[in-house]
């Protein structure tokens, strides 16, 4: 990052154990069968809130809050306290997480307004976001003060025991503990998720499964306004309209999957064979409050030139998810498992066939990002690192209006930046600012 680095002044760590210590009943957390599939990856997320004058008194120490916070909620979400244990289970040991404070010698608006400079990186701990390597905790967290008085709160967490949804619960309920220390955490986590998915000593070859890694990815970020996405529905819903209600999720899904295979194909010349593989949460049939990678998948195949346009993407998607849905809808606890695992067999020649062009989508736009509040209002932006090892993956998320979506994109430079271009795309989409 270059001189980047140099607006960083100070930085101090701490550790943070939980509130109360973790029950000798619950301190080996098994993992489950998902869990030990998913790569150690920090997933990272980052909130940013501006001075509130009204709301923060100069008395106010937000560190102090925000540590005390979250060792109570640490109490709660006690593995991310603790220790892998190679790929079998946590040692919720209460050993703690770690905790930094940073001094940013720079307005919030230098980094929030550039949101595609490497800057924004500066407010996650250094070499921490989205790398598999990192030894320390398992939950990562850095404050970082501008100079302009406001903040920022961000939180890597691992994948390994965790996944999306488990995340967005861990920050909304520290928040909510943080806004209001005598509230109460209901339904209480469970990460009992080896009850639902057992263990196995018998794993899949790691290549099928681990996704592949690009040092080549660039990030972008694209805005869709509720009177656009409406205008796309419209476009869909005139020629299918067997598609009933018709979300947000699925058309913004297959219209970016598109408008990649589009320029992808007209810069090779021919039409490139591809998948897109739409990540699904299983609460329910399993219950919200299991916590762990509680998740699964279905995808669309496209080989023919007449299958990439829009209805009939959305079309096959939402074919797709039905199906999903069916092959869970009455499986019982013991089944869950076989029926997942025959969904990655199906998968596996197209994961790791180099013919097919992967398109990963995950949707966190159920999250009420936006509205995470740790007492001191709302934050201005909620932000992912410009760097993802994953190449072709579409996360969406609330837009900061919360009247749309905003889709956060990682793609090779070449792939991005003629996306860049797209008249279509940005027919319905603004990059956001």
């Amino acid at each position: 990052m270059g001189g980047v680095s140099n607006l960083v002044s100070s930085s101090c760590k701490k550790i943070i154990k939980p509130y109360f210590p973790t029950p000798t009943s619950l301190r080996c957390c098994k993992l489950s069968y998902l869990d030990q599939i998913v790569g150690r990856i920090y997933a990272p997320m980052a909130f940013f809130y501006p001075k509130r004058s009204d709301i923060i008194k100069p008395s106010v120490n937000i560190s102090q809050h925000l540590q005390n916070s979250l060792s109570k909620v640490l109490t709660h979400y006690y593995p991310y306290a603790g220790k892998l244990n190679d790929n079998v289970s946590v040692d919720c040991n209460d050993s703690g997480v770690e905790f930094f404070t940073t001094k940013i010698n720079c307005p919030m608006s230098e980094i929030v307004n550039n949101p595609y400079a490497d800057k924004q990186d500066l407010v996650f701990p250094k070499g921490i976001a989205c790398t598999p390597s990192y030894e320390g905790s398992l939950a990562v967290i850095q404050l970082s003060h501008f100079d302009c008085g406001g903040f920022a709160i961000s939180a890597c967490v691992t994948h390994k025991i965790g996944d999306a949804y488990t995340i967005g619960n861990f920050i909304n309920d520290w928040a909510t503990i943080t806004r209001d220390p005598s509230s109460k955490i209901l339904p209480g986590p469970q990460f009992n998720g080896a009850s639902f998915f057992p263990p196995s000593n018998d794993l899949p070859n790691e290549s099928n499964f681990i996704v592949p890694k690009s040092k080549e990815c660039l990030s972008r970020s694209f805005d869709f306004s509720q009177s656009k996405l409406a205008s796309l529905k419209s476009r869909v819903i005139n020629s299918l309209p067997e598609v009933k209600n018709l979300t947000d999720t699925e058309i913004v899904s297959a219209f970016i999957y598109q408008r990649a295979m589009a320029t992808k194909n007209a810069v090779v010349g021919s039409i490139q064979p591809s998948l897109l593989i739409q990540a699904a949460n299983l609460r329910p049939p399993v219950p919200k409050s299991t916590m762990g990678n509680i998740g699964s998948f279905f995808s669309v195949q496209t080989t023919e030139e007449n299958e990439i346009d829009l209805p009939s993407l959305v079309g096959k998607l939402r074919k797709a998810k039905e199906e999903y849905r069916q092959k869970y809808k009455h499986a019982k606890t013991n089944e869950l498992l076989p029926i997942t695992i025959g969904l990655y067999r199906d998968a596996d020649e197209f994961l790791v066939n180099n013919c097919y062009d992967i398109y990963r989508f995950s949707s966190i736009k159920k999250f009420p990002l936006y509205d995470v509040d740790f007492g001191w209002g709302k934050p201005e932006r909620v932000s992912l690192p410009s760097n993802c090892p994953v190449r072709n993956f579409f996360a969406l998320v609330d837009n900061k209006a919360r009247d749309g979506m905003e889709v956060i994109m990682y793609m090779k430079e070449q792939d991005i930046l003629a996306l860049d271009k797209d008249e279509e795309l940005l027919e319905f989409a603004s990059p956001s600012t």
